[in-house]
């Protein structure tokens, strides 16, 4: 199975890619008529559509691309979370958003190969600084 890893981890964050890019794309119907991204200087369909294609783009390479991996999971997370909190205060529960955001951010963190490097830890070390030094 450790073998199809590094392909399954491919094929989820372009598929999830596809999926934000498509669901963002048609949010621009809504936003035609109800423009409320747009009172804030952004329009979040665009902002969808980059950040599918940037997941499509990080997942040729997603080891190489950990940040987009950080940035699915958390979208993952977020889409859980807003199900649940939707479900509760209005009624209103879409089961196929949770269940691929549950599944697609699930899979993730099984398979990626390098786990600690998912966490973000406060050990990450500046460049070599010589080339600092010689610039002063």
């Amino acid at each position: 199975m450790a073998k199809w890893n590094p392909m399954a981890l491919k094929l989820v964050m372009w598929v999830m890619g596809v999926l934000i890019v498509a669901g963002s794309g048609l949010g621009f119907i809504g936003g035609t008529f109800f423009p409320f991204d747009q009172y804030f200087g952004v329009t979040a369909s665009v902002a969808g559509v980059a950040f599918g294609a940037g997941l499509m783009i990080a997942g040729f390479d997603p080891i190489a691309n950990v940040s987009w991996v950080r940035a699915l999971i958390l979208y993952a997370i977020l889409q859980v979370v807003y199900q649940l909190f939707a479900y509760i205060s209005i009624g209103r529960f879409d089961l196929i958003a949770f269940l691929i955001a549950l599944i697609a951010g699930a899979v993730l963190i099984a398979i990626y190969p390098n786990k600690p490097e998912l966490l973000l830890t406060g050990t990450m070390k500046m460049p070599s600084s010589g080339m600092a030094r010689s610039k002063m």
